[in-house]
């Protein structure tokens, strides 16, 4: 299916009735279907109306604690009917929302709090602790979650809240990338960029208001809250929040909620399938599987295939930077294509360049990924102004290499993961796909090592199958029997679990530490 596009300055946008701003958004669909389920958590749910009537509520409590227009309120809560109700009051109050990521240290999380500046920080049941702790090292107000009722500010005054302080252009987001090369960044995103990610997720995934959409990607992780999330209510489907990855209760919810899509890393949709092994039926609601943070391994997607034949799968590319997704493989593509992550999408320009002269590489050569949307980020937070994160021309370098194949992006690698052996570049999603074929291996990571005599050589951290067992000579010959010799892996290293961000995405700064 074609998506129609239309000019939108030096850029190009969904050429569709898309909601002005993330506020205008809700207010639609509460229009359209006021009586239908919106959210449900594992303590409560909310129709449409029920759920507007909270974030009015909330709003209006937030500015009665002095959040002003472009003010940034703090969130650390999990999944649930509390933090999503937050979300939109805060966007409601004008505000400025600044997830948490929940898994972080309280140390962590307090040198973000310092960084963004909040009025408040909004804070979940069960975080109180560290809430404290980010109050006293960041000298920010707490508000805490009444666990009776699942309200914040729930004894405070209300005072009216502006109206037209939203502009499409208006900040929603700061969302703080996961450190994968470096220190965390502030990410502004436009409530623009939010939308356009939305039109993306409707528009070309294919997402309907009969839908049931389970959410067990973390709402504080950009894939849960616009990919998924901020979807839900554009197309006044039903959310089923789930906090905390449980592989069997995943199981539980499809099976009870009669879930249609979802989105899950790679390594979670192993796992559902260990849980489903003993009753498939149990996923067969299921019409749109997809995944993203991460290649898709064939193996996995052989046994994805097997066990949803009536389903369709997408794999999704992107970055915080671009709020979320930047490609999208869908439909038979996926099957036919199980290497690449997609096309680009309607609205995303993309060209492969070369990382030093930033021009553009002969075809079918390797390059870093360079792309310009409506999608992209207004820039990078600081408190003075934002420092921008696109060249003069509107063009974002994402760090990533890949090459073009008849359209579709193969992902190679990071740039600064590309293996140098001896003059040889080696890749190493080429490495892990083939580690993934190995019927022992659960989850396969390679990384670069240094090497007195080859600058680096290649290092494999593997996770086995529950019950099986592997050796590291094994493993190293199954991959010698499908690579070039000098790919395959000289050391195996034997692993519980590998270190992932929220998305999904393996932390190789942390299997690098002794």
């Amino acid at each position: 299916m074609t998506v129609p596009v239309r000019p939108a300055g030096r850029v190009r946008e969904y050429d569709a009735d898309l909601p002005a701003h993330l506020v205008d958004m809700l207010h639609r669909t509460v229009a359209e279907v006021p009586d239908r389920t919106a959210f449900v958590d594992s303590h409560r749910s909310l129709t449409w109306s029920g759920f507007a009537a909270e974030v009015d509520e909330l709003a209006g409590r937030l500015v009665g604690a002095g959040v002003e227009p472009g003010d940034r309120v703090a969130l650390l809560s999990g999944n649930g009917v509390p933090y999503t109700v937050a979300v939109w009051a805060v966007w409601t109050a004008g505000g400025v929302v600044v997830p948490l990521n929940n898994r972080l240290h309280p140390d962590e999380m307090s040198r973000l709090v310092l960084d963004a500046r909040p009025r408040v920080l909004l804070a979940g049941s069960g975080r109180e602790d560290a809430a404290a702790h980010i109050g006293r090292e960041a000298a920010v107000e707490v508000a805490h979650e009444d666990p009776a009722t699942g309200r914040y500010l729930a004894s405070g005054a209300a005072a009216p809240v502006p109206t037209g302080a939203l502009t499409a252009d208006s900040p929603a987001q700061i969302m703080y990338t996961s450190g994968t090369t470096g220190r965390p960044k502030g990410v502004v995103l436009s409530h623009r960029n939010a939308v356009q990610n939305s039109g993306t997720c409707t528009l070309v995934l294919g997402r309907r208001t009969d839908d049931v959409e389970l959410i067990m990607v973390p709402q504080f992780n950009v894939t849960g809250l616009n990919s998924q999330t901020v979807p839900v209510v554009h197309r006044g489907m039903t959310g089923v929040l789930l906090d905390g990855f449980d592989p069997a209760r995943v199981v539980d919810l499809v099976e009870q909620h009669g879930v249609t899509t979802t989105v899950g890393a790679p390594t979670m949709w192993w796992r559902i399938l260990d849980a489903a092994s003993d009753r498939p039926e149990a996923l067969r609601t299921l019409r749109l599987a997809a995944y993203g943070g991460a290649p898709m391994p064939t193996a996995l997607l052989d046994r994805l295939v097997a066990a949803l034949p009536d389903a369709t799968f997408g794999n999704g590319y992107g970055l915080t930077e671009t709020c979320s997704m930047i490609t999208y493989l869908g439909g038979a593509d996926a099957l036919a294509h199980p290497s690449s992550v997609g096309r680009p999408l309607p609205i995303t320009e993309l060209r492969l360049v070369d990382p030093s002269t930033g021009e553009e590489v002969p075809p079918g050569e390797t390059g870093e990924i360079a792309v310009r949307g409506p999608q992209v980020a207004s820039g990078y937070w600081a408190p003075s102004s934002l420092r921008p994160l696109t060249d003069e021309d509107g063009w974002f370098r994402t760090g990533d290499a890949a090459r073009l194949e008849d359209g579709f992006v193969i992902l190679q690698d990071r740039l600064k993961d590309v293996i140098k052996r001896g003059g040889e570049s080696i890749y190493c999603i080429e490495v892990e796909d083939v580690l993934h074929q190995h019927p022992a291996v659960l989850e396969a990571a390679v990384l670069g090592v240094p090497d007195p005599v080859y600058g680096e050589t290649v290092a494999a951290h593997v996770v086995l199958r529950q019950g099986t067992e592997a050796t590291a000579e094994e493993i190293t010959d199954f991959c010698r029997s499908r690579l070039a010799a000098f790919k395959a892996p000289r050391t195996v290293h034997f692993r519980s679990e590998l270190p992932r961000n929220p998305g999904g995405k393996v932390l190789k700064a942390l299997m690098r530490t002794p």
